[in-house]
């Protein structure tokens, strides 16, 4: 049956149809792929006597009352809930009046979110999405035993319909769903078929069944994904870079010595499994992992050595004209020392005419050695003549044809792609399993953590105290904002308003620059000299500092509208201070904070320096589909799959997939038509990735 027919299943309709449509399912074999947000079974149940600490929980309580508490600005409402076990329960909400009608007293509800013991009692700060009421059959089969679906629901597309809609769905038209495993790894892995699978997540009969029919729906979109990763790999470990390096310490020991410092241990270990790779016949394809300010630019250049000094030509892409900027300048500062005299280009698009031709034609010639750029070295008239490495920074930023736009410049050079936002393992696996995979997990000895407070508006002035306080010291201080300038439809703080406040009121003394990403190349560039120089005290910027910018002697950094930020980019901010060997601070200002996750990750912030312990955190916070952005070109679907508690998983499905490409690399044998039909209609559009020269 088609997607257009979808409006012709029984308790469906065209009304229901087009709200279906709305959510992305079109046709019967999308609703019945389109799985429960939750499980609901009473053993899951904590009653709220029971919490003794802060985390999240699932609940199951009777609003027994209400308050609404109006301030200028705020709206509260507080929900008293009640489970009969003794206790109480504080659900506030904030900024939210619209929801009052739906807080009845008598109302049956499942609250899942975070709960926290403040000294009001018991509390979670409602959100979105983290709540279900129940009906009387609910309420009455969770209190049965019975295990219940609930959904992704909408003012029209209820619980109730969709039930009832799948249920009938199961018995007439299960048939129709392929089985893409073969009876040998179903059976090896003891696994649910596919048909079998579908049936127990919506309706499963114990919580053993749902957790078997879980794992059965997570392993396919592992192992796929798994096997597009292991195909990538695998086509690279075949070719030949026909590119033999020659390893002469003299550069490298001589650059070793004039080091303001001595390398730690991993930066060591991480140049070693670089060196290992390079003396391959096969190109190289490296992640490398670091936290903010350990040391990945150090050994970046360092590994750049060995491809220049054996006649070829290396590349650096950064995502923005500052990091490309800054590395420019480090790689140049670091040869001239060592009096090497290898060429060195910046390639942006602020270039003028004459200076990008001529950068271009030295490119072509081989008269530049090692080019610096942005998304400009993507550009079809950008043209090597031995491009032997490239470096890709912040390798996130940049989509997989971009990175393969560059690789297509040079014969399979060899790739290090570096990134300051730490991933967890699963995730590593699980998006750039095609890689291999360095961390520099040490930071440079006498790097001291950076102190961390979250402060309310009330605390401002006592705050530009402090910062004062510094700056008669001699330091210097950043204050970031997420916006230019002032719109209509706004009440943030603007950069270039605020600039001009700070300049005359607050820091009189001081001289305050202001930078953001609307300034020319020959603006921005002069405004971080001058900083560095000390010709500015406070910064006033944008999130165009967020990654690039080293000044030792920075070492307070504000940010305004703090809940505005995600965690990885709060982290990142925040590791533009704390890169010398004085304290350094980092205030996040908030207004009020009107959502339980900008209040988590306040404390998160204040919690850990990690980049690491950030990185779980922002993953529990957002999940992994958000964590990434977009999903994209065939990237995993995320609605089962829960990537910490399924690493196990994760990794079996890579060894099934590795295994299935190295016997079978067209997927063509019996036992992998079923996967191989699946594999090419999902990455139809992205099968060139796999094997792009």
């Amino acid at each position: 049956m088609n997607e257009e027919e979808l409006r012709y299943i029984k308790g469906v309709g065209p009304q229901k149809a087009a709200s279906l449509k709305r959510i992305g399912i079109k046709s019967i074999r999308e609703l019945l792929f389109f799985f429960p947000k939750w499980h609901i079974h009473r053993s899951i149940i904590t009653p709220i006597a029971s919490i003794n600490s802060g985390g999240k929980y699932f609940l199951l309580g009777v609003i027994s009352g209400f308050e609404e508490m109006k301030r200028p600005g705020r709206n509260i409402i507080k929900v008293i809930i009640e489970d009969g076990s003794g206790e109480i329960l504080n659900w506030v909400w904030f900024n939210r009046p619209y929801l009052k009608p739906l807080f009845v007293k008598g109302r049956k509800v499942v609250i899942h979110d975070m709960v926290e013991n403040t000294r009001w009692g018991k509390q979670i700060t409602g959100t979105n999405d983290s709540f279900e009421f129940l009906d009387a059959f609910e309420e009455q089969a969770i209190n049965s035993g019975q295990i219940l679906s609930f959904y992704k629901t909408t003012r029209i597309l209820s619980n109730s319909f969709y039930r009832e809609v799948l249920a009938g769905l199961i018995k007439t038209n299960l048939v129709d769903i392929t089985e893409i495993l073969s009876p040998g790894l179903t059976a090896r892995h003891e696994f649910y078929i596919m048909k079998e699978a579908i049936m127990k997540v919506h309706f499963p009969q114990t919580i053993e069944e749902l957790e078997k029919a879980r794992k059965r729906l997570v392993f396919n979109e592992l192992l796929i994904m798994q096997i597009f990763l292991a195909k990538r790999k695998i086509f690279l470990t075949t070719k030949i870079k026909n590119r033999n390096y020659t390893y002469d310490t003299a550069a490298y020991d001589e650059l070793i010595k004039k080091l303001p410092f001595k390398l730690t241990t991993a930066q060591e270990r991480v140049l070693k499994e670089i060196k290992t790779d390079l003396m391959r016949s096969s190109p190289m394809n490296r992640l490398l992992q670091g936290d903010v300010g350990s040391g990945k630019t150090i050994v970046a250049l360092l590994s750049v050595l060995t491809v220049l000094e054996s006649g070829y030509q290396a590349a650096v892409m950064a995502p923005t004209e500052i990091l490309a900027e800054q590395h420019y300048k480090s790689f140049k500062k670091l040869f001239a020392s060592i009096g090497y005299g290898k060429k060195i280009l910046l390639l942006t698009s602020g270039l003028k005419v004459k200076e990008k031709r001529e950068a271009l034609n030295a490119i072509k010639d081989g008269a530049c050695d090692l080019v610096v750029g942005t998304h400009a070295l993507l550009q079809e008239d950008v043209a090597f003549k031995q491009l032997g490495f490239i470096i890709i920074d912040e390798r996130h930023k940049f989509g997989v044809f971009q990175r393969l736009a560059l690789e297509s410049k040079g014969i399979f050079p060899d790739a290090l792609m570096m990134t300051a936002t730490p991933f967890p393992r699963a995730l590593v696996l699980t998006l750039y399993g095609d890689t291999d995979l360095s961390v520099i997990d040490e930071l440079p000895a006498g790097r001291q953590p950076v102190y961390t407070k979250w402060q309310t508006e009330k605390k401002r002035q006592e705050l530009y105290n402090f910062i004062i306080q510094r700056l008669k010291a001699g330091e210097q201080a950043f204050i970031v904002y997420p916006l230019v300038e002032e719109s209509g439809k706004s009440l943030l703080k603007a950069a270039e308003q605020e600039a001009v406040q700070l300049q005359n009121l607050v820091f009189n003394d001081f001289k305050v620059g202001l930078i953001h990403g609307r300034l020319s190349a020959e603006e921005k560039e002069l405004i971080m000299r001058n900083f560095k120089d000390k010709k500015i005290d406070v910064l006033v910027s944008t999130t165009v500092i967020e990654v690039g910018i080293d000044v030792s002697n920075a070492t307070i950094m504000l940010i305004e509208h703090a809940e505005r930020f995600g965690l990885a980019q709060l982290h990142q901010l925040r590791g533009r201070v704390g890169r010398g060997s004085a304290r350094s601070y980092c205030y996040l200002m908030t207004g009020w904070v009107s959502s339980s996750d900008s209040l988590k990750r306040m404390k998160i912030m204040e919690k850990t320096n990690d980049g690491f312990a950030v990185a779980e955190a922002d993953l529990e916070l957002r999940g992994p589909g958000e964590f990434f952005g977009v999903n994209q070109h065939g990237e995993l679907d995320f609605k089962l799959i829960d990537l910490k508690k399924d690493l196990k998983l994760l990794e079996l499905a890579r060894e099934e997939a590795f295994n299935i490409i190295k016997n079978d690399p067209e997927l063509n044998a019996p036992q992998n038509t079923g996967i191989g039909g699946f594999f090419r209609e999902r990455f139809s559009k992205d099968l060139e990735m796999v094997t792009i020269s």
